[in-house]
């Protein structure tokens, strides 16, 4: 089927439904707006010295005038936007409680055109409506002959066909009125550049808010779990054997949990947008509590912490922790007990962090959630991440500058 066609054939199966006359409500609205502010074009329109039909042209364009600089305002664009989608079912989003002026001349200028072709719409449906009547004056017999358009013309058979034209007419008027209302409506009160720039911002801080939470959630929720339950699962086999070695599991195990409660705490009150316990603030001046709880799981970890560790800025301090517990982490989920190398080092322009581990039996397999969200911490603070096999070991390095331009 020809394009044109297509589209004619689409429109008219649109005319049986009853969202297509949604025109009428919405002009009705605009008429209604209209209403208070008609007086004063009327005040105008008498002002001036002239013939009737030039003040009616007058009041026409100062009402014209007043409701586009009504559409000025704010509210009255928050308005026309919620009329909008409510009346004529577009789907525009909330404007900005501070329009800019583009938006605002845009809004005065629909709210003028929606007036006007109110207007007009209700004006033709009610010439049509009046034409629907001609059958009406042929069948009941009542006269022969009727004045159209300032002739004088005989009534007959072709009055029915006619009037059907007319209410035709009149039905594909209102659904045309429907398209051509939302289409202004979309176009004038849709969100400017700024508007959607500012949307964009907003949708983007808020996935870098859910990341960043993921984030947290991964490091050290993962980590209490896998070193909570690597823990239960070795105390169950010592409960006889060594009551003191449990004890110390169990001590453990209650404190990691502790942690990772605080931790949940704080995510759950940042999604609730609530106040919650304050954030935790643990950092590499608390690494050997990571080691200690690493190694009560049965890792053999060899930590070595050169340079003034207790000076180093807190973004930077805060990520190095959650550096070095994704990677003793790591290291207990794929490789299991073993020896670890953990190397903390402070240098005078850069921070130097590596995790070294023993590759599993069956090959390398990475925990790709948590390295890509380390990733992601080392670049927000401009360093740069390296995790990989080095031969028969698995090498986690990260380099993080101390200082702009470092």
């Amino acid at each position: 089927m020809p394009p044109n066609l297509d589209v004619m054939s689409r429109f008219l199966v649109s005319l049986a439904r009853i969202g297509s006359y949604r025109s009428l409500p919405y002009a009705i609205v605009s008429l209604v707006l209209a209403a208070p502010i008609s007086p004063f074009a009327f005040a105008v329109a008498v002002s001036f010295e002239a013939d009737s039909r030039v003040r009616a042209v007058i009041a026409v364009v100062a009402l014209a005038v007043l409701m586009g600089l009504l559409g000025l305002l704010g509210p009255v664009r928050r308005l026309g936007v919620v009329l909008a989608n409510g009346l004529l079912g577009t789907r525009l989003p909330a404007p900005a409680r501070r329009p800019d002026a583009g938006s605002r001349l845009r809004s005065g200028l629909w709210l003028a055109l929606h007036t006007a072709a109110s207007g007009a719409l209700f004006t033709a449906l009610a010439f049509l409506g009046i034409t629907m009547f001609v059958p009406l004056a042929w069948l009941t017999g009542g006269q022969d002959r009727i004045s159209f358009f300032w002739n004088d013309v005989p009534l007959d058979w072709w009055t029915i066909p006619f009037g059907l034209a007319m209410v035709f007419a009149a039905v594909v008027l209102a659904a045309a009125a429907t398209v051509g209302f939302r289409v202004g409506a979309t176009t004038l009160l849709g969100p400017s550049a700024a508007e959607l720039s500012a949307a964009a911002e907003q949708r983007a801080a808020v996935l870098a808010q859910r990341n960043r939470l993921a984030r947290e959630l991964h490091d050290s929720i993962g980590h209490t779990l896998t070193t909570s339950t690597i823990q239960a699962a070795a105390v169950a086999d010592l409960v006889e054997a060594d009551p003191a070695q449990v004890r110390r599991a169990l001590g453990t195990i209650e404190e990691a949990s502790r942690s990772a409660l605080e931790d949940l705490d704080h995510v759950l009150g940042l999604l609730r947008e609530e106040p919650a316990a304050k954030e935790p603030t643990r950092t590499l001046t608390e690494v050997d509590v990571l080691t200690v709880r690493a190694r009560e799981a049965g890792l053999d970890v060899r930590l070595a912490v050169t340079g003034p560790v207790a000076t180093l800025p807190a973004t930077v301090s805060r990520e190095g922790y959650r550096i070095v517990q994704e990677g003793l982490t790591n290291a207990l989920r794929h490789a299991g007990p073993g020896a670890v190398d953990v190397r903390v080092e402070v240098g005078p322009d850069r921070l130097g962090i590596a995790v070294v581990n023993a590759l599993p039996g069956e090959g390398p397999r990475t925990g790709r959630r948590g390295l890509a969200g380390l990733a992601e911490r080392v670049e927000a603070l401009r360093g740069e991440l390296d995790a990989g096999p080095d031969g028969p070991r698995w090498r986690l390095n990260a380099s993080i500058p101390l200082r702009a331009g470092a």
